[in-house]
């Protein structure tokens, strides 16, 4: 027996595995994150909450706690709505993981729910904090 030549319009099993690993990861991610969301939710302890106590750039007014619950609720729904929009794009639609337009179309995927998570995110907040003051006024 003689081994068979390589074709040359294959790419290499670096660059698959490469690919392979990232759409897993691409995959993977979202939903577990999804999940620790919710999960935060079940522990009374939202992650959005956490993470506005912590964040460098918080508004001086502290969000209420419904808001930041409700925004937990819709970054983990929406995580995993993501996740599954991309499994299911795997399974019906051909979404493999060595081909890279099927990494890019992944990618848009997860990019498009995350940008409506963050418009979403910003709207509620600025709703829930009503019209913040100007600042300081300087009389003339």
């Amino acid at each position: 027996m003689h081994p068979i030549p390589a074709s040359r319009n294959r790419p290499p099993a670096a660059a698959l595995a490469a690919l392979a690993a990232a759409a897993l990861v691409s995959a993977v991610i979202p939903a577990a994150a999804g999940l620790a969301f919710l999960i935060s939710l079940a522990t009374r302890r939202p992650l959005v909450a956490v993470a506005a106590r912590r964040w460098p750039w918080r508004p001086a007014a502290q969000p209420p706690h419904r808001a930041l619950t409700g925004l937990t609720a819709s970054w983990g729904i929406g995580l995993l709505a993501a996740a599954a929009v991309q499994g299911a794009g795997a399974i019906t639609g051909g979404l493999g993981f060595t081909s890279p337009a099927s990494f890019a179309a992944r990618s848009l995927i997860a990019l498009a729910a995350e940008a409506l998570l963050t418009a979403l995110t910003i709207a509620r907040l600025h709703r829930s904090l009503g019209p913040q003051p100007a600042g300081p006024q300087r009389n003339s």
